[in-house]
């Protein structure tokens, strides 16, 4: 395992000196998370063998295999999600990765992310759990920003939110002032302490012996060092739903050319 995950982060980043030798040793021999990292890859491993196999018994009805198969697509994503944040984990602490920034239309960018989770939820049959997109921008708000990399910090969040919330409702927002970018994820669930520790402590991989799932452990260990490189800040909170509000505040910069209307709308706009 531990060769695996070193010859495939490797491939992505060229060594430029012993100090980013140093910084990659530093997470691939942390014992707790790779011992983690480990025993989820070969859990989902079993679970697609094992539903493989059960998909392929004639005494099982078109229902219950079309069950199989679901478990085996969601067993493949858990396992392409798990890779994707521990690659880009230890990229980031190689100090390889370089900042991306693009011309984005936030507005967009944020409703279609809110209509990815909706289809996210529909599929994963969580319909006891109520999204809300609470929209504070302008109509119209284009910025240059690491489009990329603040999906996968949006991504992360509510997945967090969403593995941690049985029941009640899942809040994204996002606000807009004087080049700053603020997006916030709010949840009904019981994840708090875990989430705080994880986003907020200045080496989250001691925490992770309080965490079980390695999965959202990585999401959050990814989202956190995400926010750092952008020059971002975190701030999480207990709401009145007894929940976790999670928010992140990202510098990005107004197109030029463009009149903006900074601040935030005068009319909260909600959809439900």
């Amino acid at each position: 395992m531990f060769e695996l995950l070193r010859n495939s982060v490797y491939s992505n980043r060229v060594v430029t000196g012993m100090k980013e030798e140093e910084k990659m040793k530093q997470l691939l021999y942390k014992p707790q998370l790779l011992a983690g990292v480990s025993h989820e890859v070969r859990t989902q491993m079993n679970s697609i063998v094992a539903f493989s196999y059960l998909l392929n018994n004639s005494n099982f009805t078109e229902g219950e295999k079309r069950e199989f198969s679901e478990q085996i697509i969601t067993s493949c994503e858990q396992l392409i999600g798990l890779f994707e944040n521990f690659f880009d984990t230890a990229i980031l602490e190689s100090g390889a990765a370089k900042e991306d920034t693009m011309e984005t239309d936030a507005v967009r960018l944020f409703e279609t992310l809110t209509s990815d989770f909706r289809v996210f939820m529909r599929k994963r049959e969580k319909d006891h759990i109520v999204l809300i997109q609470e929209d504070n921008l302008p109509e119209k708000l284009m910025i240059r920003m690491d489009t990329s990399r603040t999906i996968r910090i949006m991504n992360n969040l509510f997945r967090n939110a969403l593995g941690n919330t049985s029941s009640g409702f899942i809040k994204i927002g996002c606000t807009y002032s004087d080049e700053i970018i603020t997006i916030y994820v709010k949840d009904s669930g019981q994840g708090f302490p875990i989430s705080s520790h994880m986003l907020l402590s200045d080496n989250p991989e001691i925490q992770y012996s309080e965490c079980q799932d390695t999965y959202s452990a990585m999401n959050l260990i990814l989202a956190r060092n995400l926010i750092s490189t952008l020059g971002g800040k975190i701030r999480v909170e207990n709401n009145d739903a007894g929940g976790t509000s999670v928010f992140v505040s990202l510098p990005v910069r107004e197109c030029s050319g463009i009149e903006m209307i900074t601040g935030t709308s005068s009319e909260k706009k909600i959809a439900i």
